[in-house]
């Protein structure tokens, strides 16, 4: 980065009092002593980092059925700093997923990477990972210099595209029939206040549905399914993409789309203007096609729009506010445009 970026606070919901309580091994996650007991093959081959010394846990961020903290190890190699996630079920497939994600090019020590994977505990259901130390994309985007997003822009770009190439194919299959169930489902229902918002939602998703792209001859690749400036870190010589709870095979317009609607998304939330981030996304496409990608600009309208959707779904079983449903109405409205322009 060519100069200091300021962290910004963050916005987001304050944790509920239910977060975490289906996670049924969470308290002795939380509880050092424990803990402790579970981490001691640390001291041995082949991490050999020293006998286990003192264990300290800090959540970072609780759902209710995962819960991220962060792990502070003293040993008798030294300190050291690690993410864990624990789950309420079995989820040892996400890390075979960062494995073999690993296996592929994207380690510790590459320049486009992900977190490294250490382990999977089943007793606690914990994934143990990598802290990455460097700024948030996110941070970039919002409070960086024009160069320094150019460049945040280019590398997530470049990110994505070696992903998409080189990464195993792994998880459920994103078909089309697939994708509009997850835009049908709704996890709760709408939000006092936010009926209107709901109705037109759908209604944005029927009209999505009569302009699906063919099913047939579409190219498919390995997805992160949440793809944006959320998960992605700026190293000093790595870019690096976590939280792979969603692995899928997709279409690889879906990230691309998810991608730059995100930071439309951001830039009316934090900034007052859903279009304040378009140069940033237009440095991000441009950079992603520049190889021979046609076909992913030819259907990326069709997953901007679907990604209206589901991220307006995000806030409408929120409660209602003048500024939640401003944000709501503008990324259905996107989503409109999209499909007008398209058609």
């Amino acid at each position: 980065m060519s100069g200091c970026v300021r962290p910004i606070p963050e916005l987001a919901e304050p944790v509920s009092t239910a977060a975490g309580q289906s996670i049924a091994a969470l308290p002795a996650v939380l509880d050092p002593v424990q803990l402790s007991k579970h981490l001691e093959f640390f001291s041995s081959s082949p991490w050999n980092w020293g006998e286990l010394r003192d264990v300290r846990v800090q959540t970072l961020k609780a759902h209710q059925n995962r819960c991220t903290v962060e792990i502070c190890l003293r040993t008798t190699g030294g300190l050291r700093t690690l993410i864990g996630k624990a789950y309420a079920q079995d989820r040892s497939d996400v890390y075979d997923a960062m494995e073999a994600i690993r296996r592929a090019g994207f380690g510790p020590d590459a320049e486009f990477s992900i977190p490294q994977p250490f382990a999977f505990l089943p007793a606690l259901n914990l994934l143990i990972q990598e802290k990455v130390c460097g700024v948030r994309a996110k941070d970039v985007f919002l409070r960086g210099s024009e160069r320094d997003c150019t460049d945040a822009a280019q590398r997530c770009a470049l990110w994505l595209a070696r992903f998409q190439t080189r990464a195993p194919r792994a998880g459920p299959v994103l078909d089309l029939d697939r994708y509009f169930a997850s835009l049908e489902h709704w996890k709760r229902p709408a939000a006092a206040g936010n009926e209107r918002l709901a109705d037109k939602a759908r209604f944005l998703l029927e009209r999505l549905k009569a302009v699906a792209p063919a099913p047939s001859g579409r190219p498919l690749c390995a997805g992160h399914a949440s793809f944006c400036y959320s998960q992605v870190i700026l190293a000093l010589r790595r870019t690096v993409i976590y939280d792979w709870d969603g692995y899928d095979i997709a279409d690889p317009s879906r990230d691309v789309a998810r991608f730059i609607v995100a930071l439309s998304r951001a830039a009316l939330r934090y900034l007052g203007s859903i279009h304040a981030m378009d140069h940033a996304a237009e440095i991000f496409l441009n950079t992603y096609l520049a190889g021979d990608r046609q076909e992913v600009q030819q259907r990326l309208p069709f997953f901007k729009a679907g990604t209206c959707i589901k991220l307006a779904k995000y806030e409408i079983p929120r409660p209602c506010t003048p500024e939640r449903k401003v944000l709501i109405d503008a990324l259905l409205d996107e989503g409109f445009r999209i499909l007008g322009q398209w058609r």
